[in-house]
């Protein structure tokens, strides 16, 4: 039986939320390999093996002790900073090359050099400097894995493009069973002709939140009906969150706009739950799990960007949604369908539908075979 080291992540955010939930896909398998963790923190370890304790939780010095092959699994990506995701980089490669008994699989939940240069452009100088490193050393640290995942085909034709690489293989993203069980909702209707719009992610450049704003601000006093936008996420860039909320004053919508922040995910589910549509303007989107939520839970249209990774699965599987360019014109137009309800009726039950087919229970699977295949390479 081969073994598996699989690098948990413990920090906040899309990318470390998808780790965790993938290992407890696998968790509830009968795995034909034996499977042991690498904590993102040491000081976790203890509280890690109370946890799972049938499972062993290594430590640098257990993994110089192994004497056989096996996999080290990146759920996310090993950014070049001094830290234990790094290190645990380096000794894999030093092993794979100097004693050639391991193999190693990289997720990316995005591009860093794309990243790098929306930074760029949006004049945050700073990010970009903390960027740069990974900027320069990604094709370096894509080349030394036996297999990249990514999560949508997008983002494999970008990577493949920009990095040369054919290593690339496309599982997408999934939720729990837990989705979609929501019964509780909230009152958001100061008057009977409120109409409530919602947004979550991160408060940054490549999130198009801003083109949002601005397509918002052309229905504000315009209608008869009362319209609301929330937005609801961490400030993943400050300068940036901070330009949102000055922009809303200078088009004088700050009272419409509601910024809510980071909510707890029982918080989430029930904005969810609660609103009339949902609406996600990515300029560039390697997946979104925000849109996979979005449409497990929202009883209305979920308008989304067609840069946004999971557009491909909606056509593979045969759907066919409200995806818009990410411009301030197209996104006006979107929020006119939901004004004048001119979307058809099922949608939200398409959109259950599909969401559905993406769960961790069958995404795991996905893994497991790409694990056997590492193996017999």
């Amino acid at each position: 039986m081969f073994g598996v080291v699989y690098y948990y992540p413990l920090k906040s955010g899309a990318p470390s939320e998808v780790g965790r939930n993938l290992f407890l896909g696998l968790l509830n398998k009968k795995l034909p390999f034996k499977i042991s963790l690498f904590s993102q923190y040491k000081k976790e370890n203890q509280s890690l093996k109370k946890e799972y304790i049938n499972l062993d939780v290594l430590s640098f010095i257990d993994l110089l002790r192994l004497n056989k092959s096996y996999i080290v699994h990146f759920s996310v990506e090993p950014l070049v900073f001094p830290n234990r995701k790094f290190l645990l980089y380096l000794m894999s490669i030093i092993n794979k090359k100097m004693l050639r008994r391991n193999k190693l699989i990289i997720n990316y939940h995005g591009d860093p050099r794309t990243e790098f240069e929306i930074k760029l452009k949006n004049k945050n100088y700073l990010a970009c400097l903390l960027l740069l490193p990974d900027y320069l050393l990604t094709p370096f640290i894509m080349e030394n894995a036996d297999a990249i995942v990514v999560n949508s085909y997008s983002m494999k034709e970008l990577l493949h493009s920009m990095y040369n690489i054919s290593n690339l293989v496309v599982i997408p993203n999934g939720l729990d069973n837990s989705w979609g069980n929501e019964n509780d909702i909230l009152d958001l209707k100061n008057k009977k002709n409120t109409v409530n719009l919602f947004y979550h992610g991160r408060l940054a450049p490549e999130k198009g939140v801003d083109l949002l704003i601005k397509a918002f601000s052309y229905y504000s006093g315009k209608e008869e009906v009362q319209l609301k936008l929330y937005l609801a996420g961490p400030q993943g860039d400050k300068k940036y969150a901070s330009y949102l909320r000055n922009l809303c004053i200078e088009l004088g919508i700050d009272k419409e706009v509601i910024f809510l922040g980071s909510l707890p995910i029982t918080k989430l589910r029930l904005y969810l739950n609660s609103v009339d549509a949902a609406i996600y303007p990515s300029r560039y989107e390697p997946f979104s799990l925000a849109i996979l939520e979005a449409f497990r839970i929202v009883n209305g249209p979920v308008f989304y960007s067609n840069k946004s990774g999971i557009n491909d699965f909606v056509i593979k599987e045969g759907y066919k949604f409200y995806t818009f360019e990410p411009s301030v014109e197209e996104i006006v137009n979107s929020i006119k369908m939901l004004l004048e309800k001119s979307y058809d009726n099922k949608i939200l039950y398409k959109q259950k539908e599909f969401a559905a087919m993406y769960t961790w229970e069958k995404i795991a699977d996905r893994y497991i075979e790409l694990y056997k295949e590492m193996q017999n390479q």
